[in-house]
């Protein structure tokens, strides 16, 4: 009996052990480390990643009734909770002030993005300190009274200067579409970031890295929030799939707004429209998969091609839904709600076209993600792998003309959309 209850036990281990090293979600336990180096494989970047702060990025001004926010000016924003320029598309903690963006090319295809943000609510200004001063303060300015503060203040004021509780990174290959996702949010972690392909030095030598252009924290500043490996810094690969970072940026790999543009140094979105997205990692994949992710278009309207289409990729998250309302005006949809007065809320179509002509193609475009089968519409897959795309993909092709219901074929050619419906 004992010696089939021990053939028994093994054969358990062994099934255990089998389903363990086959189970399809095994590559959602890689770390941090593990996927970068995925990452720089895919994307074809050889070199070492560069060390990166959050501080040697361009801090983006943010405006109210078109005058710049700063330490004379703060109640303005903070009074009213509105801005004309919100880095972030959700609440009013887009108006928050002192985030900074950098944009660095890695060889010739490669291009590393880098956002770090304050990011919070401007009815709660202590989001992770108890100072709630000096919040109109530009970086210069914070530096500067962080370093001639007595040893009391200089912890606090270390907060205001190099801490930030949103971090964003993005890897993108603008030739082949490559992308790759790292992100940090909800708590503070100190602006001078750790190496992400590369082990954590030691913390003598780490904290000698720390340049005199970027203060060193205090003496009784966190250790945990300066020193701490990529793991730390960062979420997991499978968290951030999870979180849903793709779902916003699978059109174009990055964001584009009149706020965060090609003007900030990321690639054009006319080039960035042609490419597939192909996503790093199975989480991310499984994700792509899980939204069913499609780009789509329209029938011509009018014989003119879609307006939507003419210069982006409408996918059916990301471009599609809310985006098209935050983009075309709509004075009821949240975000305007936290515009200022005088903001230009409308910043698509970017050429001047007629009303009645620019509510067909939007009523279109707007059924079309909602309902991609429908006649008068057209859809393609874009990733999130090479075996996914259609054949003749970089050339245009691979379109599914919609056959389902006449929907959207109705809506293109209805003449009942007026202004005060719009």
């Amino acid at each position: 009996m004992k010696k089939v209850g021990l053939i028994v036990l093994l054969a358990v281990f062994l099934y255990v052990g089998l389903k363990v090293l086959n189970r399809p979600d095994k590559a959602e336990e890689y770390d941090v480390y593990q996927y970068v180096q995925q990452c720089k494989t895919e994307l074809g970047i050889k070199q070492p990643l560069p060390q990166l702060s959050c501080l040697d990025g361009k801090q983006v001004p943010i405006y109210v009734n078109h005058l710049k926010i700063d330490s004379s000016n703060w109640e303005e924003l903070a009074g009213n909770k509105k801005c004309d320029n919100p880095h972030w598309l959700g609440g009013d903690m887009g108006c928050w002030t002192y985030s900074h963006l950098q944009v660095i090319n890695l060889g010739q295809d490669n291009v590393l993005v880098l956002n770090c943000r304050q990011k919070g609510n401007q009815s709660n200004k202590d989001w992770f300190r108890a100072s709630t001063a000096n919040l109109g303060l530009d970086k210069q300015q914070r530096q500067v009274k962080f370093e001639k503060a007595s040893a009391i203040d200089r912890k606090e004021l270390y907060y205001l200067y190099n801490t930030f509780n949103d971090i964003g990174l993005i890897l993108r290959n603008t030739k082949t579409g490559k992308s790759c996702y790292l992100t940090q949010y909800g708590k503070a972690v100190v602006g001078f970031l750790p190496p992400i392909d590369s082990p954590l030095p030691e913390k003598d030598k780490f904290f000698d890295q720390i340049t005199s252009e970027h203060s060193r924290p205090p003496k009784n500043f966190p250790v945990s929030l300066w020193y701490r490996d990529a793991n730390e810094a960062f979420r997991s690969p499978a968290f951030t799939a999870d979180a849903g970072c793709i779902d916003c940026h699978n059109a174009h790999g990055f964001k584009y707004s009149p706020y965060i543009n090609s003007n900030s140094g990321i690639p054009s979105i006319y080039a960035m429209a042609e490419l597939p997205m192909l996503l790093v990692a199975k989480p991310f994949q499984q994700h792509f998969y899980d939204k069913n992710f499609l780009q789509v278009t329209t029938d011509s309207i009018d014989g003119e091609d879609q307006l939507c289409t003419q210069c982006h990729k409408m996918t059916t998250s990301g471009t599609c839904g809310p985006s098209i309302d935050y983009a075309t005006g709509h004075p009821h949809n949240i975000l305007h709600k936290w515009l200022t007065a005088g903001t230009n809320s409308n910043w698509m179509p970017p050429r001047k076209v007629d009303l009645p002509v620019l509510k067909k193609h939007l009523a279109a475009i707007k059924c079309c993600c909602e309902n991609p089968d429908s006649q008068g519409c057209s859809y393609r897959r874009f990733g999130p792998t090479e075996k996914d795309l259609p054949e003749g993909f970089s050339e245009g092709k691979g379109w599914i003309e919609g056959n389902k219901k006449k929907l959207c074929a109705e809506i293109i050619n209805s003449y009942q959309w007026n202004a005060d419906k719009f």
